[in-house]
């Protein structure tokens, strides 16, 4: 697709707005519900939606998209908050963990 950040930033906020982009509805209220909440257990620390993984960060409950090389689109509903990472580690071992690293330890604290 060769989206930029800007344009994950705009699927993100997207959904934190309920599916309405600048005021109109694009999918409805029932479906982001839907596909942000839990219809598997991956682990004891994420669950899976429709297309979103589930899981906390520093205690704010998270829904994010994850891709090859450690990118993620980070939804913080409680922070109102939606954060992009964007990583060039493609199939290298720990990549999502060096994401969300940067998430824990430099992001969150900066906007808490």
């Amino acid at each position: 697709l060769r989206l930029q950040s800007r344009d994950l930033l705009k699927l993100g906020q997207f959904y934190l707005n309920n599916g309405s982009w600048k005021g109109k509805r694009i999918v409805s209220e029932q479906w982001v519900k839907a596909s942000t909440q839990p219809h598997a257990r991956i682990d004891d620390q994420a669950e899976y939606g429709y297309l979103w993984w589930l899981k906390k960060f520093n205690n704010h409950a998270c829904y994010y998209m994850s891709g090859n090389g450690g990118n993620k689109i980070a939804v913080f509903p409680d922070l109102n908050t939606v954060v992009v990472l964007t990583s060039t580690n493609y199939a290298t071992a720990g990549m999502h963990q060096q994401t969300d690293k940067l998430l824990t330890d430099y992001i969150l604290p900066s906007i808490e």
